[in-house]
């Protein structure tokens, strides 16, 4: 009897260890480094060179906006914004590395935006120039006070405000150059002419969390972690406070704070999947020769989607009018990002560091 069972437990040992060392040898033999150069050629620089081109766009129309302060002009400006928004948060999974140490992401989109001390800005300083706008924080010259400014208030007062002070729009036209200038310095980071980040990304043999393997998932996790939390949860009171405070959507004033929700999820989807080659995908699948994971990250994503899609109001709204709904959306996210933080982290013993909504 107890030969049979040294006999069964050598067997079993056997198998695991076998298992194990398929695992190991898998993961050997996947080349990592052709994941980071496609990633990064049709995933990272595209995004990035998009975002750059609608943020060019937009400080152009509103070029022409302040040089001409049409109700039509203004609506070209605010239609741009939305676009250029939308481009932005398309690569907000990509500020990693040398782009987050310099905190881009934040002096690009901070929101909700200092309202008041916008107004303030404008009112108390007798000249706007480009040497003032290179004092203040950038929480009030960015996206997020772009919004404010083109947004808060219907299209004829809007208009109106801009055509009687001069001040207003140098205000409004310096802050868009201010946008430009970042987004250019995101662009510079990882263009071979400037910082040769991507170069960098794809070259570097680090297997720490300091790999740019470990780095690219994190920017994927990182871009759920805030949109469960800080988009969708803080606004509708679902994280650590029960208070409903619709005006700490993103994107408040335009009431796109479900387009941008949306964008966020393409974006983890594209940078998860690559369409275009080698993605995420390739790898958990090289080591576990079993597509049930990626099936069931594409399964939640196909969730989320529904549960935005069931919400047919702005966000803004919905977080009062259709909590319920708001609050299947979060748990959707939830959902996905466990998947991310947990079963695809193990698999591919990757090291969640720090993210976005840490702290608050």
């Amino acid at each position: 009897m107890k030969k049979y069972l040294f006999l069964t437990l050598t067997i079993t040992s056997l198998f695991l260890f076998t298992c194990n060392s398929d695992n190991d040898n898998a993961e050997d033999s996947f080349n990592v480094k052709n994941l980071l150069t496609d990633v990064s050629n049709q995933q990272i620089l595209p995004a990035i060179n998009l975002f750059v081109s609608a943020s060019t766009t937009l400080e152009q129309s509103i070029e022409n906006y302040v040089n001409d302060t049409s109700e039509a002009n203004l609506e070209i400006a605010r239609q741009q914004w939305k676009t250029t928004a939308i481009a932005y948060e398309k690569t907000y999974v990509h500020h990693i590395g040398i782009a987050r140490d310099q905190f881009i992401h934040t002096s690009i989109y901070n929101w909700p935006t200092v309202e008041g001390a916008i107004e303030f800005f404008i009112s108390d300083n007798d000249t706007i120039d480009a040497d003032f706008i290179a004092t203040i924080s950038a929480q009030a010259k960015s996206l997020a006070a772009l919004e404010y400014l083109l947004f808060a208030e219907d299209t004829t007062t809007i208009n109106s405000g801009f055509v009687a002070s001069q001040k207003r729009r140098d205000y409004l036209r310096l802050s868009s150059a201010y946008l430009t200038s970042r987004a250019e310095r995101l662009q510079e980071i990882w263009a071979a002419s400037g910082d040769a980040y991507a170069s960098l990304f794809v070259n570097n043999d680090d297997s720490g969390i300091q790999g740019s393997f470990n780095l690219y998932y994190n920017g994927m996790h990182n871009a759920l972690d805030v949109t469960k939390t800080t988009k969708v949860g803080k606004p509708a009171g679902l994280e650590n406070s029960q208070v409903i405070l619709p005006e700490l959507t993103q994107a408040y004033y335009s009431y796109t704070s479900k387009t941008l929700v949306q964008a966020s999820i393409e974006s983890v989807e594209s940078a998860y999947f690559n369409p275009n080659g080698i993605g995420v995908d390739d790898y958990v699948f090289a080591i576990t020769n079993t597509t049930d994971l990626n099936d069931a990250i594409a399964t939640k994503i196909a969730e989320v989607y529904t549960a935005l899609d069931a919400i047919n109001i702005p966000l803004s709204e919905a977080v009062e009018q259709e909590h319920n709904l708001v609050e299947d959306l979060h748990t959707k996210l939830e959902d996905l990002r466990i998947l991310f933080a947990v079963d695809v982290r193990s698999t591919l013993s990757i090291v969640i560091t720090t993210t976005d909504t840490d702290g608050d």
